[in-house]
């Protein structure tokens, strides 16, 4: 009774690394053939010594030393008995009381993180776009399928063999009462290419094949040479330079959203605040309290304001969000912790929700630290990646990488690299020789820093990944910086990183959408890569009277130039998964891009 309890209090004080700990001593592939397992008591006291210090450098490192007796015992045996002693200590899960709502007027959502921004040009993340899509609307959206449908777009037409394409405007207001015109899109367009508004995905407008993007990213053109221009006041119109067959796809990322020229130039940095911004959505920003809530208020002025039934939306940017839902705070989490995934489907049946989204996890190496010039060391980390692991470790279904492309993704295929049919001692070996070869060893280990988000789910994932690498071949030797969201967004930017646990959703339905990132000019090419053949090739998929079938297979031979390459390290292919209140109507969980606006949501009558 006494061990039990003493236990148990040992397992509460590691509970949120015990499914990483679980995971790992499960899967017998982890361990190379000479590793023996020690007694579990000791070794989840070890695990625990290691979690609390495994990145406190040099002290922490020589605490680690010899605290393993040498006594073998079995994995499965040690599995069982990590299994009985986890269940002797979770308590028995019974569903909760009916949910009964006592607020119709507001709905609160977890956005996770504080948004790096609400000007939309200047956004780049999920967390800014959630709370933009709600304030503002750009010429297209999607249905609750993900599917491209009219917002202030009425329709649309290309000409030109779909060099030229046509949006009809629909009469809507901005937020202060203004007529938005087409003169407002052709603004907020050169503004997104304007170098000094240093927009994060300027780019974009050149992987739109927008004509004069290029030149005026370049420095060698203005902003107002770019290929979009007003026919009047209700007709907006772009050339291209390529036939792009989804670019009024491309145009549902908020980036691409207009924005009321006066205000911002009036304001400067501060449009953006309460009071002063102008919305063109469903809902006004109220109030905004950093790294705490953003409040808004349903618009009036709105074209559709009689769809939204909910008056006032919240969005959270704090942590905390499964026990807040539990005490009826939150109405919809951004995620559920991986270790109470199976407690909240059985103490709220019908309320976890999953979507397979267009999003790839992946370790971003930063070709020009000096460790991963040498592809040696990049492919050697891919073979040491035990995928199977890292997507356990989430709990959430995530499905093993090993290409950028989702495989739910229209318009692509499948590319394997070479050595993905190789057992798991044959990685190992095949990866320890590259290591070798490149320069290291036990003499000379190879260290090196990975950065990643303030995220649970992150830290138990990079958390695994380091355990599995350091087992595998003692002498690499990474270890781990976690950051706020916004410093994390900056370092991979400036390039101030060996390596990043980083992901990328795609921003449209078609693998150019996750493929671009990798192209030379990219400024969402963190990793660094330029390969003139890669930008080539991904440049000719919008080459004239190309069909769909071989512009799938010039996608593929893309993925297999960055798996030839070793360009970066895929894990995982994303499957969201979050809890909502049993009495919203309209929520989805079948876009994959998961672009929802809370105009479509509504809450059931009162009982």
């Amino acid at each position: 009774m006494f061990f039990t309890a003493f236990f148990c209090v040992i397992l509460q004080t590691v509970s949120q690394n015990r499914r990483i700990f679980q995971i790992l001593i499960e899967n017998k592939s982890f361990y190379p053939p000479k590793i023996r397992i020690f007694p579990y008591h000791v070794v989840i006291c070890s695990f625990f010594i290691f979690c609390k210090t495994q990145d406190g450098g040099r002290d922490s490192e020589k605490r680690r030393k010899n605290v393993l007796p040498n006594k073998p015992y079995s994995i499965s045996a040690l599995s069982l008995a990590i299994v009985l002693a986890l269940s002797a200590c979770n308590r028995e899960v019974k569903p909760a009381p009916e949910f009964k709502r006592s607020e119709y007027n507001k709905i609160v959502i977890s956005n996770a993180v504080e948004p790096s921004t609400l000007d939309p040009q200047k956004s780049s993340d999920m967390a800014a776009g959630a709370i933009i899509r709600q304030m503002m609307d750009g010429l297209v959206s999607t249905d609750a399928e993900g599917k491209t449908i009219p917002a202030l777009a009425l329709k649309w037409e290309p000409s030109d063999e779909g060099r030229v394409w046509t949006f009809h405007l629909r009469d809507a207001k901005w937020s202060n009462g203004d007529p938005i015109t087409a003169e407002d899109f052709v603004y907020s367009f050169r503004r997104l290419a304007d170098p000094a508004t240093a927009a994060p995905n300027s780019s974009y407008l050149e992987d739109a094949k927008i004509q004069g993007a290029a030149e005026i990213l370049q420095g060698k053109a203005k902003p107002d040479t770019l290929g979009v221009k007003a026919l009047d006041k209700k007709t907006l119109q772009f050339t291209l330079t390529a036939p792009v067959p989804y670019f009024p796809d491309m145009l549902i990322q908020q980036f691409t959203y207009p924005v009321h020229r006066a205000t911002v130039e009036k304001f400067g940095e501060k449009w953006t605040q309460p009071g002063n911004y102008v919305s063109s959505g469903a809902y006004i920003l109220k109030e905004w309290r950093v790294n705490s809530h953003i409040t808004m208020d349903k618009n009036p002025t709105y074209y559709d304001s009689k769809k939204v039934s909910i008056p006032q939306a919240v969005f959270l940017a704090i942590g905390k969000e499964y026990d807040r839902y539990r005490a009826d705070e939150v109405d919809v989490t951004y995620g559920i912790p991986s270790d109470q995934i199976k407690i909240a489907e059985k103490e709220f049946p019908g309320q976890v929700r999953r979507a397979t989204l267009l999003c790839s996890w992946f370790l971003e190496p930063n070709l020009e630290s000096a460790e991963f010039k040498n592809p040696k060391v990049r492919r050697a980390l891919n073979l040491l990646t035990d995928r199977a692991i890292i997507t356990k470790v989430a709990g959430r279904g995530d499905k093993e990488a090993f290409q950028l492309t989702p495989p739910n993704m229209q318009g692509g295929g499948e590319s394997a690299p070479a050595w993905k049919p190789l057992k798991r001692e044959a990685r190992i070996a095949e990866a320890e020789k590259l290591l070798r070869e490149a320069g290291y060893s036990e003499e000379k280990p190879l260290e090196f820093q990975i950065v990643y988000t303030t995220s649970e789910a992150a830290k138990k994932q990079i958390t695994a990944l380091q355990s599995i690498w350091k087992a595998t071949v003692p002498f690499v030797r990474p270890t781990l910086m976690n950051e706020e969201w916004k410093t994390f967004l900056d370092k991979r930017l400036q390039g101030n990183f060996s390596m990043a646990f980083a992901g990328w959703c795609s921003d449209y339905n078609d693998p150019a959408g996750m493929l671009n990132i990798f192209k030379s000019n990219n400024p969402n090419n963190a990793f660094h890569y330029k390969n003139p053949e890669f930008d080539k090739l991904m440049n000719s998929t919008l080459e004239a009277g190309i069909s769909p079938e071989e512009r799938a297979r010039r996608y593929v031979s893309a993925e297999a130039m960055l798996q030839r390459d070793d360009a970066f390290i895929p894990l995982y292919h994303q499957v969201s998964i979050n809890l909502v209140k049993p009495d919203i109507q309209g929520y989805s969980d079948r876009d994959p891009l998961k672009n929802y606006t809370i105009k479509n949501w509504s809450f059931a009558p009162k009982k």
